[in-house]
């Protein structure tokens, strides 16, 4: 049982390591580590989001090429700022994920184990399925370009060497294009899939703590398997159990909520340049495939995030009907008393923040990001008509 909660960061975790971004133990590995990581950080990633810049200012004054590069420097910029999140709360995160085997975290009886395999189950296939989808979108830029058209790079950068497509810098540069966006894509599934398995796992200690509410005077064994604990000890571990998941829910969102919320305002860039782009090229069959299915990528990147952000507030809303669905009308008035204190801190739904207190990770958040993404489209295309 003490590694069970390892498919939730382990996969995400391998990736992150391949970047340098984990704490080591060893000084050799430390150094190693280092060495990697201002390599990774410094070639494949600002130097890609400086090419990628210059080609913007350079091209002011062409829509297209600025729609070109736009949505894949949106993207760069979200992923540069999560590999500088993860790299600077890397020990926080370690010490993040080694707390979820704690003891208070561990389902006892069938039931909760149920629920923890179904959870288990669930962080996989969203893993997976985003990862798919993930590399789908990527081969679309990457693939087509180089076998129908390789005339031409498949990103819009700023080119330092000769344009000729037989030439030794293009296909140095094409090269590079395909490299320093695989690790973008790397980058974005690793963390994204990290996110959305700390809220899975989040959700599922909620409905664990669910069970238990609805179990409270029914009995519960203890270890003897004789005595039955009493409602007032029953009602203790379940407030014990509701702190640790609050201050769990608090530890998640200090540390993803900055990076989540600057992959929110680059996704709205992405979402509006490839609307433009979708609206553009709709004559042009393989260019429009290829932005749909960025698209695509990118819509269910913000849904997943918000979608199980959003599951930690309904889960946490749920809590005190289970409570009072209990037969609390039988029970001495001190342990009514408790119920009814523990009930009001029910009331203060667990929310996953943005950088504004004022707005939480959820589908009101996800359909604010797709209908303010078409606002400026259809503002862009009108000013450009």
């Amino acid at each position: 049982m003490s590694k069970r909660a390892e498919i939730f960061y382990t996969g995400q975790t391998f990736i992150f390591n391949i970047y340098s971004l984990m704490p080591q133990e060893q000084r050799w590995k430390r150094i190693l580590h280092e060495i990697n990581y201002w390599h990774v950080m410094g070639f494949w990633v600002l130097l890609f989001d400086l090419l990628l810049v210059l080609h913007v200012v350079s091209n002011l004054n062409n829509m297209f090429e600025i729609v070109r590069a736009i949505f894949v420097l949106a993207t760069s910029a979200g992923h540069t700022t999560k590999l500088i999140s993860v790299k600077m709360n890397n020990v926080a995160l370690q010490q993040l994920f080694d707390r979820l085997d704690d003891e208070d975290f561990r389902p006892e009886g069938p039931e909760e184990r149920a629920i923890f395999a179904a959870a288990c189950e669930t962080t996989r296939k969203t893993r997976d399925y985003y990862a798919a989808l993930s590399f789908a979108a990527l081969a679309m830029i990457l693939i087509p370009q180089f076998v129908l058209d390789w005339s031409h790079l498949p990103l819009g950068t700023y080119n330092p060497f000769d344009d000729n497509p037989g030439s030794a810098g293009y296909w140095l540069l094409y090269c590079y294009q395909c490299l320093a966006l695989s690790t973008s894509c790397l980058t974005n599934i690793g963390f994204d899939s990290l996110c959305c398995s700390l809220f899975i796992f989040v959700n599922c200690q909620l409905d664990i703590l669910a069970l238990r509410l609805q179990k409270i005077g029914q009995g519960k064994d203890n270890d003897n398997g004789n005595t039955k604990m009493s409602i007032d000890v029953q009602l203790k571990q379940c407030i014990r159990f509701h702190i640790a998941i609050v201050d769990l829910a608090e530890t998640i969102e200090r540390r993803l909520c900055t990076p989540i919320s600057m992959q929110i305002f680059c996704s709205v860039l992405v979402l509006t340049a490839n609307f433009y782009a979708i609206a553009l090229l709709s004559d042009e069959k393989l260019a429009l495939f290829k932005f749909v299915t960025y698209q695509a990528c990118m819509l269910m990147q913000i849904f997943m995030l918000c979608y199980f952000a959003g599951e930690v507030t309904h889960c946490s809303a749920e809590l005190p009907h289970r409570l009072y669905n209990t037969n609390w009308v039988d029970w001495s008035r001190s342990d009514r008393r408790n119920a009814l204190l523990f009930m009001q801190r029910l009331h203060y739904e667990l929310r996953i923040r943005t950088i504004s207190p004022s707005r939480a990770f959820d589908l009101a958040l996800f359909s604010s990001i797709v209908n303010c993404s078409y606002s400026y489209f259809a503002l862009l295309k009108r000013v450009n008509s």
